[in-house]
């Protein structure tokens, strides 16, 4: 019989051996499959989204939590369609650009059902002047920003006419007839005498957990954690079966023997 042969045992530890690491390493590749599946990602980041109307992330007519942006609608970018109020255009003093002390051009484009999105146009260095709004109908690119809370003022002093410490729809709203939406928009391509704004927020991706694609991956590790006991229960019945783990008979002279070390004789009954 195969069993007989000194090289079956050890080719059954060969085959229980790889297919063990087999099965270890698929359920273990599996769960780490399972795993990044597990963490979602609900939606990319703002930046590489497609290009949105601005009407779609922003709502002047919103109140409550629904006229807060939300973190994946914060820095997506818009198209913002409309005209510029010629009654807005502010400077925000205090601003810098690349080391440099100057302002940001400030004007609300008014959307065709009426309300207002504050729109940064750009920024000038310190003293220079400001190019006037366009006038007619604009058809701009842009980045969505949160307000500006008050606490981001460089200064609480009193600011001449036609300036404004933040962007805030809870200042313009005192300075139009119409509704302001609770957010402002970057131009991204500004016009001649202007240089773009970065957005201070760039925006992140939305994610989430599966928690049961997250628990299918625990499955998959216990698998493979069970896949390995199995292998070593196999292999220590291997070496019982085959007598590996026998210590075998005595030494001779050891205490368990008859040999007394005197030659082999017996002489416990000697006188």
């Amino acid at each position: 019989m195969d069993s007989d042969r000194p090289g079956a045992p050890r080719g059954r530890v060969a085959v229980l051996t790889v297919v063990a690491l087999v099965v270890v390493l698929v359920c273990s590749g599996l769960g780490v499959w399972q795993w990044q599946r597990g963490n979602v990602v609900v939606t990319e980041p703002p930046a590489r989204q497609p290009v949105a109307p601005v009407s779609r992330i922003v709502d002047a007519g919103a109140s409550g939590a629904a006229a807060v942006l939300s973190a994946d609608e914060v820095g997506h970018r818009v198209e913002v369609s409309g005209t510029f109020d010629p009654s807005v255009d502010l400077l925000v003093p205090g601003r810098s650009l690349d080391g440099v002390v100057g302002s940001w051009v400030l004007g609300v484009v008014v959307l065709p059902d009426g309300s207002g999105v504050p729109l940064v146009r750009g920024w000038v260095p310190e003293g220079a002047a400001a190019p006037a709004p366009p006038v007619g109908q604009v058809d701009l690119v842009g980045v969505v920003q949160p307000p500006e809370a008050s606490d981001v003022a460089p200064s609480t002093a009193v600011l001449p006419a036609g300036q404004t410490w933040v962007v805030s729809a809870a200042d313009l709203v005192n300075r139009v007839e119409y509704p302001v939406a609770n957010a402002y928009v970057t131009d991204s391509a500004p016009a001649a005498g202007l240089e773009a704004v970065p957005p201070a927020d760039p925006g992140q991706a939305t994610r989430r957990l599966d928690w049961r694609n997250l628990a299918y991956a625990g499955q998959w590790w216990v698998f493979a954690l069970f896949a390995a006991v199995i292998w070593f229960r196999a292999l220590r019945d291997e070496r019982r079966g085959t007598g590996e783990d026998d210590p075998g008979p005595p030494p001779e002279g050891s205490a368990d023997g008859v040999d007394d070390g005197a030659g082999g004789r017996d002489m416990s009954g000697a006188r």
